[in-house]
Parts: structure tokens; sequence; C-alpha cells
């Protein structure tokens, strides 16, 4: 094997590359007689941004302060943020998870809409004006600022092929076999797992890996955790995994927690199966986290019967049986949670491998990732998605892959004084082959709902005179291309959102000079005579 990872301190951006080969741990025979695929060395190369020790993107709205009384701790709300909760496509909706970093405390709350509750945990939208969050604690009088962290870009389905890379350098695919081996019309068989979950042999080994056409190896499922333990093969492959160990478990910490097996391609850390009994607590005790996902009573309009055959597969072997019940686990909807960990005493999100609670040998749906990622993933090109097909594993993907393209260098948060320079800056590329792209600068003055473009602002760089009232908003680019030949598969591509914070008052600060592009037909991107 051959996988090593850098990171760029300023930046947050990881680079890892791999051969794709499993050793020092173990695979299985390949080809076999469910997969006539051999296992090729890949020289994999990605860059994405790191994510470890964040909760994600933050988010504020207009009024950015809380106060509390007794056991209710209030926002209040402008017209714009009402839209995160009623509008036509609200970014934070009934059952969502968000976590709220307040002053005193940072904890995961659950939105329960317009039903009001008194639960600890939970918060609801009050009135059009204001949110109640219910404290665990009463207080009164107590005040200040926060950041929030909701689900707003956690949306995307989970693509087929790498969804992330684990920590021998062995790529980790979702649960699909994509339209691979013949399922029923409009679904899809779960290409890993047990029993009813594999109803299709596609050929894993007993380390929950396999290869595809391009004869890429890969883990499906948590099955792989048996093999790095298997003769300690990871604690001898460097100090992390092999300096410490759980009764005589090098995968997991002293204290019983997981250590980090890989990384998501959206930039959290993916964990083993055990963690802190209670998310903030790591005096609590160490256990299994419970997924939250279940097979459906009722079969999916369109699906064959359970059953237990290839007319009628039994439940759980098609990824549609498969659905994510609230309060059934202890990890949401991406199979993952807020908590503390070793690595991140100060908090982090990350995944959890999810196995059975009595038996850590029997893994469990999701496995690795829920069907809708956390945060948008950054897909490398040589991730093995493309659609040809082959009786191996198809639905893994293989064949040549169309030009992508790939930021190497996100827009970064701006911190500046009153009437100073604002600098953003983006770089990117065209794989395999580098060609020429454009650009366009937007800006959202309502905390990230609506951006309007940047007349002009159409180089890699965007420079503004920083006003006091524009902190707060928020920046960024998107590019397509290549120019004149065919368009990038993921073309055109926008970046992730930088803040610009301004610090003073100046000249020209007053709120009395803001044209907001979401509010007035004087929009500052369009108007010559804009401060801006």
């Amino acid at each position: 094997m051959a996988a090593t990872a850098t990171i760029n301190q300023g930046t947050q951006q990881l680079s890892v590359s791999s051969d794709c080969l499993p050793s020092p741990v173990n695979s299985g025979t390949f080809p076999n007689d469910n997969n006539a695929n051999t296992i090729v060395t890949h020289d994999w190369d990605h860059s994405f941004l790191y994510r470890g020790g964040t909760f994600g993107t933050s988010r504020v709205f207009d009024d950015n302060t809380w106060t509390q009384d007794g056991f209710i701790r209030s926002i209040n709300i402008s017209v714009t943020d009402l839209n995160n909760f009623t509008g036509v496509q609200p970014n934070i909706q009934p059952g969502d998870e968000v976590c709220f970093n307040f002053g005193d405390i940072k904890r995961k709350y659950i939105f329960r809409g317009t039903t009001f509750t008194s639960i600890d945990g939970e918060f609801w939208l009050a009135t059009d004006s204001r949110i109640d969050i219910i404290m665990a604690d009463t207080n009164t009088g107590a005040n200040g600022t926060y950041t929030y962290h909701d689900q707003r870009n956690g949306r995307d389905a989970t693509p087929l092929g790498a969804i992330g890379i684990s920590g021998n350098g062995v790529p980790i695919f979702n649960p699909s076999a994509g339209p691979n081996g013949n399922p029923p019309a409009g679904f899809n068989w779960v290409s890993a797992g047990i029993s009813a979950q594999s109803f299709i042999n596609f050929g894993e080994d007993t380390c929950g890996g396999k290869t595809q056409e391009q004869g890429m190896y890969h883990y499906h499922d948590s099955d792989f955790l048996s093999c790095w333990k298997s003769n300690s093969s990871m604690a001898a492959y460097n100090d992390y995994y092999g300096s410490t160990q759980f009764n005589g478990n090098n995968i997991r910490h002293p204290d019983g927690h997981s250590k980090i097996v890989g990384i998501a391609f959206d930039g959290f850390p993916i964990y083993g199966p055990y963690a802190y009994d209670h998310s903030w607590d790591s005096l609590s005790g160490t256990r299994v986290m419970r997924t939250g996902y279940s097979v459906k009573s009722t079969e999916a309009p369109g699906r064959p019967d359970y059953g237990n055959d290839s007319d009628n597969p039994p439940a759980g072997s098609l990824m549609q049986d498969w659905e994510y019940v609230e309060g059934t686990g202890d990890l949401d909807r991406h199979n993952g949670r807020f908590c503390v960990t070793p690595e991140y005493p100060n908090g982090t999100y990350a995944y959890f491998l999810t196995v059975d609670q009595t038996d850590v040998s029997v893994v469990k749906f999701p496995f690795i990732m829920g069907l809708e990622t956390r945060e948008t993933i950054n897909t490398p090109t040589n991730n093995g998605s493309n659609p040809v097909q082959d009786s191996g594993d198809g639905g893994d993907g293989g064949g040549a892959a169309p030009s992508t393209l790939q930021i190497t260098l996100q827009p970064q948060n701006v911190t500046v004084n009153a009437n100073q320079t604002a600098t953003f800056t983006i770089n990117s590329q065209i794989l395999p082959e580098n060609g020429p792209m454009t650009y366009q600068w937007y800006r959202s003055t309502d905390g990230g709902y609506a951006f309007a473009a940047v007349t002009g602002a159409t180089t890699n760089t965007y420079a503004v005179t920083a006003l006091a009232y524009m902190t707060g908003y928020r920046y960024r680019c998107r590019i397509t291309g290549p120019v004149g030949g065919t368009a990038a598969q993921n073309s055109p591509l926008d970046s992730q959102n930088a803040i610009l914070t301004v610090t003073g008052s100046g000249d020209g600060g007053s709120l009395a000079n803001r044209f907001d592009s979401t509010q007035s037909t004087m929009d500052s991107t369009q108007q010559t005579f804009d401060g801006t």
C-alpha cells in the first residue's frame, strides 16, 4: 500500500494520494465466481475541504442574539429568516437536527416546526418572528450570541462511486450496486451487507470489499474493520493505530472510543462503531452507535412484494426498502452526529460505522454513510462512478472518466476593518486535462439564502471595499468550462460560501446606506453608484 495525506492549515485543503490497494490488510480472491474483475493499482489523488473539528457550514440569522427566560431560550427572526422555515424549499424542516453553538453550550436540537414543544433538546417556530429552544436548565436574564449549523447542504443524495477514503487508502463507496444485477425497474440492489441485504452476490469478500470494472478495490460496508483488527494489520501500519489500544483492539482509543477509520469527501471524519454514551461528555463511557435506518413496513410504490426470490426479493435487499426513522437511533439521517471525540474535545460532526449492538461482527445498513450527505461531497474525478456496465459490479462504475471541474482552493472567510479591501480568491482546474474556464462571483446579503451576480466580477479573484453594514455578507464563485469544448460533467460548479466580517464603523457604514439585493430593486451588484 502507498497512501499519504497532507493538509494546508491555512485553507484546510486535505490532499490524499493512494494506490487503492488494501495492503497491509488482507483482501479476498478476485476474480471470483461472482465478480469477474481483477484488483488493479490506481494512482488516486484528490483534494477537498477538511471539516474535522467543525460542525459544517455556519449560519446566522439577521439577529444574531439570544435571550433566556426559564427553560426557554428565544431567538428573534426576521421576515427573511422566516424563509428558512416556511419557504417554498425550507432550509430547516421538521425533524432536522440543528447544532446551536452558544457561548455557554453547544448542542444538537431537533426542529418541531410549528408544533409546540416543551421537551429538552427540541425547538419550534413559536411565532413568525421568534423561535423557542427548550433548554435542560433554567436561567433568567441570560443572553449572548451564537452560530448554528443546519442541513442546508445536506440534502444531496449520496452519489455512486467513491464517497470517501479509508485509513489504508482504499476508497469507500455507498451501499448501492447501482443499476447492475437486474433489479426491479426503478430500484437498486444493496451491494453489500449480510443475509437479505446482500440477496444478490456481487463477489464481496469477507473484508467488505470488492473490485469494479476498472479494477479499483473498494469498501461498501463496515466488514473491513474485522480485517483491520486481524493480526493487528493496521496496528503495524502507523503509530495512530499502533500506539494505543482498548483491550487489545487497536482500532479503539484507550477509553473505548473508536478511532478515525476514514474521511468522507464532504470533509468530515468517519469513526468506527463506538462513541461516547452522551454526545458531549467524554466521561460517559462508550457504546455501539445505533443507526436510525430500518426496513419499511410497507413496500415502496412499484416494488414487488416482500418475499424470498428474485421476483419478490426479500425486504431490505433493495436500497429503496430503507427509510430513516427519527428517534430510533443515535445517529442522524446522514449516519453521523454532533459530538466530542478524543481527537476533537471541543466538538465535531462525524460519521460512524453501524453494526449490531450485541454482535459487532454483524454490519447494519447504511454501514458507513446515510442516503444523504451532511455537506455537498466533492467527488474525485477518478471515483469509479461512470455508468459503463460489467457483469462484475457495474453499478460501481468504470470506463474512461469525462472531464471534471475541481476546486483546488475554496474562497476563504475574510475579516477586515471598515473601508479596507476584502479579497476573495478561488483556484480551480479541469481534469484529466486542464483547459480555459469562466468565473462569476455572487453575493448574498441575507445569510446565504439568496445570491445575486456581481456585475464585472468575472475573474478568479474578487476585491470589494468593505463597509460596516456588509458584515455577514456571503460570497461564492461559479466556474464553468472548458470554454470552447465539451462542458465538464459537473459544469457549472459553485464554490463554498465565504463570509465577510467587517470590524469598526468607518465611513459610510450606516445601515441606511444598505441597498439589499434581496429586498430592493436598487441592487448593489447592478448599480455603479453603490459604495461597494
